[in-house]
């Protein structure tokens, strides 16, 4: 994996688990890393954001009911 990619796999990752407090930490600390990270991986960051809400509504809606949550995880192709 070159540094590229691995700049991408861990930054994807911070966003899919980041609490919004964290998001708003980082802008404030580290803004211009974060912006040019953001607009390198939009699209990417785009699908996570859809599949964090989707997955929200899914277990929100869904809990008092007891059905099984679905694990919605992000594939990044190479």
């Amino acid at each position: 994996m070159t540094e590229k990619e691995l700049e991408k796999h861990n930054f994807l990752t911070w966003c899919k688990y980041a609490t919004i407090e964290e998001i708003e930490k980082a802008k404030g600390e580290n803004n211009q890393a974060l912006e040019r990270l953001y607009n390198e991986y939009a699209d990417e960051i785009e699908v996570i954001s859809k599949t964090k809400c989707l997955y929200e509504s899914f277990s929100q809606h869904n809990h008092s009911i007891g059905i099984q949550k679905f694990d919605l995880s992000l594939k990044i192709s190479r």
